[in-house]
């Protein structure tokens, strides 16, 4: 895909080969370097997927625009444990249709709470302050920055979303 990418029709499939997972992880993630540099939690994340709940949005040729992999803490709590769309499909409505289905899917679980970790406005990194922005607008609100999770330089922002059973 180039950057004269258009987006026509996109579906969302729950994935559950392991393969597949890791390979959309992969692919993914490293078409997303300001997001993703560090190859050692990008090869962590990538094996990571395999025994989690993952859904993909694939274009009409094959092509996985983005994914979310997610987990249950606690039996209350959804964690989106590693999510990543395409640069060429940011802001096409592909990572708010994903997170839809994680949401679903933490509903049906029972879940109260959404989370996710993610880099602090404390790092001061414009990549990251598009990713906060995108949380907020799916109705996640920070709740706190934990120096000690990752490091002084990478500060971890910890986002929380109530979840209404509807």
């Amino acid at each position: 895909m180039d950057s004269a990418y258009r987006l026509k029709e996109y579906h969302i499939s729950a994935i559950h080969d392991q393969e597949e997972k890791s390979t959309y992880a992969k692919n993914v993630l490293e078409s997303l370097p300001e997001w993703f540099g560090n190859k050692e939690a990008l090869e962590d994340y990538v094996k990571g997927v395999r025994d989690l709940p993952f859904w993909a949005a694939m274009d009409e040729k094959g092509n996985c625009l983005g994914f979310y992999s997610a987990r249950i803490h606690y039996g209350h709590t959804g964690d989106i444990y590693v999510c990543g769309v395409r640069k060429d499909c940011h802001r096409m409505g592909v990572g708010g249709a994903l997170y839809g289905e994680v949401e679903r899917f933490f509903l049906e679980k029972g879940c109260k709470y959404a989370m996710v970790e993610t880099l602090s406005e404390k790092a001061n990194y414009a990549p990251y302050e598009k990713t906060r922005l995108f949380y907020e607008s799916v109705g996640f609100e920070p709740l706190i920055t934990l120096t000690e999770m990752w490091d002084e330089e990478n500060p971890c922002l910890i986002m929380v979303k109530s979840l209404s059973m509807q």
